[in-house]
C-alpha cells in the first residue's frame, strides 16, 4: 500500500465503498492504496482512504546495505542467421533474434551485433563450426549455429552452442515444431544457454500478467516475458486489478469493480472462462492464491478495519489470519512452501512488513530499513528472500532481505519503483518503474538480483504511453 490518487472518472463509482474504510483525523483524508505480490505473484490494488499521519511510524535503526550498479553484462555472443537447408521456414531467421532478446533481458550476455560478423547470413558449415578465427576477430566468446530443415507439416531444427576461444561445440539440441512453434522452441534453447553456462536454467517461456491504463478504466493483459504475444484479457469498463497467477500458470487470480464493488475473481487465461469468488457486503481486495491452489488468502475490509482472510476456491471463507480491529493488514504472499505468509501491514505505527504462520500465527515485523514506510512483499520461489517497497530517496524503491529480515538490500534507486514479484528461478524481479523521472509514466522493467550481482541489468520490457503496474510473473510454459 502506498499514497496515490485514484482513477479519476471511477471516483464516483467507488466512493460508496470506500465510505465504509474512512478514518476520520485532524490531517484529514489522503487515498492509499493497497499492494499486494506472491512467491512467483504482485499485486496492487485501492486498500482505504486513510490519513497521512497514520502512517509516520517510528524509522527502525538497522543501517540499510545500498547495491546500485551496472557491470554490464558478462558473456559476448554470436548469433547468425541459421541454415536453412531445406523448405520455406521462418525458423532460420526468427529463431536466432528471439534467443537474443532472451539472453540480453538475462544480464549475463553481450549480444554482438550482426553488422560485425565477418561470415555471410546463413551460411551451412560442417560439423567443425566453420572459421573460428572469424568470430575471435569480433571477440566473440560464444557463437551459436543451426541448421533449419522441413520436418513432417512444420519444421526441424538442429540447435548448437560453441566456445569460440577453445573452438568446440559444447552441446546440440534437436527440435521440431510448426511455425506457430518457433518462439517456444527459441525460449527452450535458450535456457539451455542459460543452464549451461551459469547452472541454472532462464526464465524464458514465462509469462507476466499486469493491469494497464486504458482511458479511464484499467484492465489485465497478460504478454511474454520479452513483451511479446501481449492480449488484452479482462474488459470489465472499470478497474480490473491486483493480477495472481496459480502455480502451474493457468488461472489469474484479480480483483475487479464490475459490480462497483471489489470483489475477487479467477480467470482461466487461456480459455477465457471467468469465476466468481466472493460476492458479499464486505469489500475484498487483492489476494494470493496458496502453492497447492486450494486456497485464497485476500484482504477483507468490514467497518474500517482490513485483516487477512482464507477462502476456498469456490468462495467459501475458512477462517481469519489476523484479528480485528487490530490493523490494517494487506498483500499477502505465501512462502513456497506454504508454511507461511508475508503481508504488510501498520500495526506499529506506520505500514512494515510482518511474517506468519499460514494459520496467522506467531507475526513478526521482518523490515527493518532506515524507511518508516514499507509495502508490497514478494517471498522468493527460493523461500531464502523477501523483495518489498519502502519509501526512500524521495520515492519508492525496491528492497530486498533475507525471509527473516536480515541482511536488507536496496535494490533500485531513482524516480519510483514499485510492485516486485519473482521470477521462476528466483534470480529475477519484476516491476513497475518511471526510470529515474519522479511522477513519470509507469512500465515495466526486469532486474537481475541474482547473489552478489543485487540491482544490476535493469531493462524496460513494456513501452505503453498509459500506464502499466501490477505485475506478476508465471511460471514457465510447457
Amino acid at each position: 500500500m502506498r499514497v496515490t490518487s485514484m482513477e479519476s472518472g471511477l471516483t464516483m463509482v467507488m466512493q460508496k465503498s470506500f465510505e465504509q474504510m474512512s478514518f476520520e483525523q485532524k490531517s484529514g483524508f489522503v487515498k492509499m492504496r493497497q499492494v499486494r505480490s506472491v512467491g512467483s505473484f504482485v499485486r496492487r490494488t485501492i486498500v482505504a482512504l486513510v490519513v497521512a499521519a497514520l502512517f509516520g511510524g517510528v524509522q527502525a535503526s538497522a543501517q540499510t546495505t545500498i547495491v546500485i550498479s551496472d557491470p554490464g553484462r558478462t558473456y559476448p555472443i554470436a548469433l547468425p542467421q541459421l541454415c536453412l537447408q531445406s523448405g520455406e521456414s521462418q525458423a532460420a531467421q526468427q529463431i536466432p533474434a528471439v534467443v537474443a532478446r532472451d539472453l540480453d533481458l538475462s544480464g549475463y550476455f553481450s549480444v554482438l551485433s550482426p553488422n560485425a560478423y565477418v561470415e555471410p547470413p546463413g551460411k551451412c558449415v560442417g560439423p567443425d563450426g566453420g572459421a573460428y578465427e572469424d568470430w575471435a576477430l569480433i571477440k566473440a566468446q560464444w557463437l551459436v549455429r543451426g541448421v533449419v530443415s522441413e520436418g513432417g507439416s512444420g519444421f526441424r531444427v538442429v540447435l548448437e552452442l560453441h566456445d569460440v576461444p577453445s573452438q568446440r561445440r559444447v552441446f546440440s539440441k534437436e527440435y521440431s515444431g510448426s511455425e506457430k512453434e518457433i518462439r517456444r522452441i527459441a525460449h527452450q534453447f535458450s535456457n539451455e544457454i542459460m543452464r549451461e553456462i551459469t547452472g541454472e536454467a532462464g526464465p524464458f517461456g514465462s509469462r507476466v500478467a499486469f493491469a494497464a491504463r486504458i482511458g479511464r478504466f484499467k484492465d489485465l493483459f497478460v504478454m511474454d516475458l520479452d513483451g511479446e504475444n501481449l492480449r488484452q484479457v479482462t474488459t470489465d469498463r472499470g478497474i480490473a486489478t491486483a493480477p495472481a497467477w496459480d502455480r502451474a500458470g493457468q488461472r489469474l487470480l484479480f480483483t475487479s469493480y464490475r459490480t462497483r464493488q471489489p470483489n475477487i475473481y479467477v480467470l482461466d487465461v487461456d480459455g477465457g472462462r471467468t469465476s466468481t469468488i466472493t460476492t458479499g457486503p464486505a469489500l475484498e481486495i487483492g489476494g494470493t492464491f496458496s502453492p497447492d491452489g486450494s486456497r485464497i488468502v485476500t484482504s477483507l475490509t468490514e467497518n474500517r478495519d482490513s485483516d487477512l482472510v482464507e477462502f476456498t476456491t469456490q468462495g467459501q471463507l475458512l477462517r481469519r489470519l489476523t484479528r480485528p480491529n487490530q490493523a490494517i493488514d494487506v498483500s499477502p504472499s505465501f512462502s513456497p512452501d506454504g508454511q507461511k505468509i508475508v503481508f504488510c501491514s501498520d500495526r506499529g505505527g506506520g505500514p512494515q512488513i510482518y511474517t506468519m504462520g499460514w494459520n496467522g500465527e506467531k507475526p513478526q515485523r521482518i523490515s527493518f530499513t532506515n524507511s518508516s514506510y514499507c509495502t508490497s512483499p514478494s517471498w522468493s520461489p527460493k523461500g531464502d528472500r523477501i523483495a518489498f517497497v519502502c519509501r526512500a530517496d524521495g520515492g519508492f524503491q525496491l528492497f530486498m532481505a533475507n525471509a527473516d529480515g536480515s541482511d536488507p538490500i536496496q535494490v533500485t534507486g531513482g524516480g519510483d519503483n514499485e510492485d516486485p514479484d519473482w521470477s521462476p528461478d528466483g534470480r529475477y524481479l519484476v516491476y513497475s518503474s518511471t526510470f529515474g523521472k519522479r511522477g513519470g509514466n509507469h512500465n515495466l522493467a526486469m532486474i537481475r538480483v541474482a547473489k552478489n550481482l543485487e540491482g544490476t541489468n535493469q531493462r524496460q520490457i513494456t513501452f505503453g504511453r498509459g500506464s502499466d503496474s501490477e505485475p506478476a510473473w508465471s511460471t514457465i510454459l510447457p
